[in-house]
């Protein structure tokens, strides 16, 4: 059976790669993506076939482009399911969507409605969720974000990493601090915290590994005490993070969707070993602090700097990784429930 599969990634985003190596076991996956080039396209081997439609996402003239290759394809093949990451596609496509005898999975981890407060913006929502027979969310915070309406065909598969044994020894001396900072990186995320970290001190050293977002942080990926790695898979992203010290997993609490992360990275720090530094106003801090996963700042907007870099040293060594949790938190336990939604 052929699946579609709608994103606006290149191929090189860690779920989206845990996704399409899951579903190539049963289906022919069609990936259509939009991306600069094809260089990191890590799923593009497991794809039965891979459209890039070059460009940037927030151009009107590559979205056009890539209408036009969603177009012939929809036209020309024959899908028994389409999997959609995001609101934004499927309210793009929703008029071909709404008649299509196919499968429509919406695959939500990053919702443009927990954006807005809106009312116009909600009742969007309330119409276009009607249309997917299943609906995936990457956590049970997250189910409960989601109209009670539709909560009934909601399921959660969780962000969580494949299982890693090969754990590095940490790279930094004891009066050091190395800080890995991933995945989508820009000031909401930390940029801020970090450039002033590494200015009080040149003990400090970051290691940088994804998607630079805006100039401060491409300015703090070229200071001295930085290593810019670029996108890495999720392995060579996890060998790396066992080498640090901590996981930087900060969310400036600006919106809905930023107080609601579901941050992959906390899943990491439990394989990787490594502890997670996160805000206070991020929900998913409790659970890091219920189970020491790492350090809790007392907000996203740090006023004491100095005090902060003597308690990351200080506490670097102090957090311990149950085995168990290693083994329940990991792909392999979840990934038939992405199957399941396409297969019912």
């Amino acid at each position: 059976m052929k699946l579609l599969y709608l994103c606006i990634n290149d191929g090189s985003d860690t779920r989206i790669n845990k996704e399409i190596k899951t579903l190539s076991k049963h289906f022919e996956v069609i990936y259509l993506g939009i991306g600069r080039d094809e260089t990191q396209a890590f799923v593009k081997p497991l794809c039965h076939e891979f459209h890039l439609v070059k460009g940037h996402h927030k151009s009107i003239a590559t979205l056009i482009r890539y209408v036009g290759v969603f177009l012939k394809l929809y036209f020309t093949r024959s899908f028994g399911s389409i999997h959609v990451i995001n609101e934004q596609l499927l309210i793009i496509f929703s008029p071909l969507l709404w008649w299509s005898r196919r499968k429509v999975v919406a695959d939500i981890f990053d919702s443009i409605f927990l954006r807005s407060s809106s009312r116009v913006i909600r009742s969007l929502q309330h119409w276009i969720y009607r249309l997917p027979s299943t609906i995936i969310v990457t956590d049970d915070n997250r189910l409960l974000l989601v109209p009670e309406v539709f909560r009934n065909k909601t399921v959660v598969v969780e962000n969580y990493p494949y299982t890693f044994t090969d754990v590095q020894p940490k790279a930094a001396n004891d009066d050091e601090l190395l800080i890995l900072y991933s995945g989508s990186l820009g000031v909401t995320r930390g940029t801020q915290l970090l450039a002033d970290l590494v200015g009080l001190s040149s003990k400090v050293r970051i290691w940088a590994i994804g998607w630079v977002y805006d100039e401060p942080t491409r300015q703090l990926c070229e200071h001295p005490q930085v290593t810019f790695w670029g996108v890495k898979t999720q392995q060579e992203t996890m060998r790396l993070a066992s080498a640090c010290d901590y996981i930087l997993s900060v969310y400036e609490p600006i919106n809905d969707n930023n107080l609601n992360a579901s941050p992959n990275k906390i899943y990491d720090a439990v394989q990787a070993q490594t502890p997670v530094i996160i805000n206070a106003e991020i929900k998913v801090a409790s659970f890091v602090e219920k189970e020491n996963l790492g350090y809790v700042t007392d907000s996203y907007y740090i006023k004491n700097t100095e005090k902060l870099l003597g308690e990351l040293i200080s506490r670097k060594k102090t957090f311990v990784f149950d085995q168990n949790l290693s083994q329940r938190y990991t792909w392999e336990a979840v990934e038939g429930k992405l199957l399941k939604a396409h297969q019912h």
